[in-house]
């Protein structure tokens, strides 16, 4: 029972937090080139507001560009659902192996990039060509980075993983270089550009409005989220629902209240110092030109492969 209220309050506290994550990355980057900026909260009434606009779907279009939203706001939901971002021991967290993770990512990466060539724009086939470019790079990065978390922790269940050890520091740090990379972050990407030619994630979604381009827009902010939980809990994993218990004159009593309690504020906090992390580092370097990409992922799989070659080492 206690690892289905885990997975219930975890889905709905992430699930609720994703548009305040993205409107404190804002936020905080306005703040820093000395702007007002925006509430944190205006991505709500974003999203709100464009549920409610009619929806302009070109006529070369096939059913695939109208499966691509549901699909990529799925596998983004599977996962803040499934990793341990709140709590750990969920009801679907055998479910969190770290190749299934990897797989699910892939394929809302890959129904994204056939959503930007469905619409037969220029622009759209451009952005598409570049995400296939970068996340054959990325995904390698992935695999051999969280094989190393794998190796330490005994167990190739994400739920299991959780816990920073010295000879991951290496391996952290290249994981950390995916998630920038997975968001479509500084310096891979500017999600704020206007400019078409420089585009990659904004250039697949050009032809989508309304409820469709709610829907992606929200399936971002739910991604960047969740890899930043992630990433958090990698370091800090204490704090967390769990499924322990305690006695009390006789009775077995679940901590899940009080706990339940603990994480979502510490939950907050990490949101909070993850979004202020990100916002800092996007304001501090410039992003890279897209030729450049290969030496960024290359450099990322480099300290991904001596990160397990130093966790083989302190195995043997």
């Amino acid at each position: 029972m206690n690892s289905i209220i885990i997975t219930i309050i975890q889905g709905l506290l992430v699930l609720g937090i994703a548009p305040f994550a993205m409107g404190l990355v804002r936020k905080f980057k306005a703040l820093m080139q000395g702007r007002k900026g925006a509430y944190p909260t205006l991505p709500y009434f974003t999203y709100a507001t464009m549920m409610k606009k009619e929806m302009v779907i070109s006529k070369s279009t096939s059913w695939v560009f109208r499966v691509v939203p549901f699909v990529v706001l799925g596998t983004t939901v599977f996962l803040a659902l499934v990793l341990p971002l709140v709590g750990m021991g969920g009801v679907l967290a055998p479910y969190a192996d770290f190749i299934v993770v990897s797989a699910v990512l892939a394929i809302g990466a890959v129904f994204l990039v056939l959503g930007g060539l469905d619409s037969a724009s220029a622009f759209g086939g451009m952005g598409s060509a570049r995400e296939m470019t970068i996340s054959s790079l990325v995904e390698p990065v992935m695999i051999v980075t969280l094989t190393a978390f794998a190796l330490v922790a005994g167990t190739t269940n994400i739920d299991g993983m959780l816990g920073m050890h010295p000879v991951l520091t290496l391996s952290f740090l290249s994981l950390i270089l995916v998630c920038l990379a997975e968001n479509a972050r500084y310096p891979v990407d500017n999600p704020a550009t206007h400019l078409e030619l420089t585009m990659v994630h904004e250039a697949m979604v050009l032809e989508y409005s309304g409820p469709y381009l709610a829907m992606l827009e929200y399936a971002s902010a739910l991604k960047l989220t969740v890899l930043s939980l992630l990433a958090a809990n990698m370091l800090f994993p204490s704090m967390m629902l769990s499924t322990s218990v305690w006695v009390y004159q006789g009775m077995v009593v679940p901590t899940i209240l009080l706990s339940g309690l603990i994480a979502v504020v510490m939950t907050v906090v990490k949101v909070v110092v993850m979004m202020f992390l990100l916002a800092l580092l996007e304001s501090s370097i410039a992003k890279m030109r897209f030729y450049r990409m290969q030496e960024y992922l290359s450099i990322a799989f480099f300290i991904a492969l001596a990160g397990l070659v130093i966790v083989l080492i302190n195995l043997v």
